[in-house]
């Protein structure tokens, strides 16, 4: 009878500790969605500030010190400070100014990590002029390499690419 009660108990035991294990996990999940979510809300927030292409002051804050960007057209661009400098100079481009985006989707977020975040991001521009030409609409892709630094999504990798046609 002794060894009944004592299973009994054992299994009890067993169960309030398995239900508490249970809550901690459900509780831990809560915590990391509501943290999800806000991260997520961050996270577009640096990717909106980086497609309203203007606002280089905002735009600053949103690359790692050491960020490195390489571009459609196969430069790559290595800081925070000479990124911002080639963006001034974009926007400033008369041919650069011509265009518009004239496709954009959503951009996809994938968390690597929950510090480590990929964006991939497709749109289209229409009307650039390159060596005083009008360029057929631009089909870019963009990926974006995010990291959470002291609590701040931070661009630290960026690669643009165009689509090409494929000859056969």
């Amino acid at each position: 009878m002794k060894t009944e009660y004592l299973h009994i108990l054992i299994l009890m035991l067993f169960v309030s500790c398995s239900a508490n294990e249970n809550s901690k996990i459900v509780n831990n999940e809560l915590d990391q969605l509501i943290a999800t979510s806000q991260d997520t809300m961050d996270i577009l927030n640096v990717y909106e500030l980086n497609i309203k292409e203007g606002d280089l002051k905002a735009i600053r804050t949103t690359w790692s010190e050491d960020a490195r960007w390489l571009n459609a057209f196969g430069r790559v661009f290595v800081g925070r400070d000479t990124i911002i400098n080639w963006l001034e100079y974009l926007y400033r481009m008369p041919g650069y100014a011509a265009s518009n985006i004239s496709r954009q989707d959503n951009p996809e977020i994938k968390f690597l990590r929950p510090d480590v975040v990929i964006i991939h991001e497709y749109h289209e521009r229409e009307g650039q002029i390159i060596n005083n030409q009008v360029t057929p609409t631009r089909k870019i892709n963009t990926t974006y390499v995010l990291t959470k630094e002291n609590g701040i999504w931070l661009i630290r990798d960026k690669v643009t690419m165009d689509e090409r046609e494929r000859s056969n």
